[in-house]
């Protein structure tokens, strides 16, 4: 089993660690991608989450949601990135992943599409 540490330290082009590092020890048992609701019926604890705000399925807030939603199944961990990099990660959100013990990532997009948002 790998957990959320091994991921931040495969140092991917366009990831950070935001957050977490409390939860970092917790175990990765498979990835999930956050699209269909209601999460209990996909969603599995281990589960390392990744969720997509863009124009059709989440808004920022909707991703504040589903954190604390996914977090009370029991996921290892979070990585969220936004359409075209438009909007930062609410600081809300990183004090609740914080407080949650949740690490969350931020993937920024510009490594695989044009962004005008410098994610270095």
């Amino acid at each position: 089993m790998i957990t959320c540490r091994d991921i931040n330290n495969l140092r991917l082009d366009g990831v950070e660690l935001l957050t977490g590092e409390a939860g970092l020890e917790r175990m990765v048992s498979w990835t999930y991608i956050v699209q269909t609701k209601p999460y209990k019926d996909h969603m599995n604890p281990g589960n390392f989450a990744l969720l997509v705000v863009d124009s059709l399925r989440y808004s920022i807030e909707d991703a504040y949601t589903a954190m604390l939603e996914l977090n009370e199944l029991g996921i290892s961990g979070l990585a969220i990135s936004v359409e075209e990099d438009k909007e930062a990660i609410p600081q809300q959100m990183i004090e609740k992943a914080k407080e949650l013990k949740l690490s969350l990532f931020y993937i920024c997009l510009l490594y695989t599409s044009p962004s005008p948002r410098d994610c270095s």
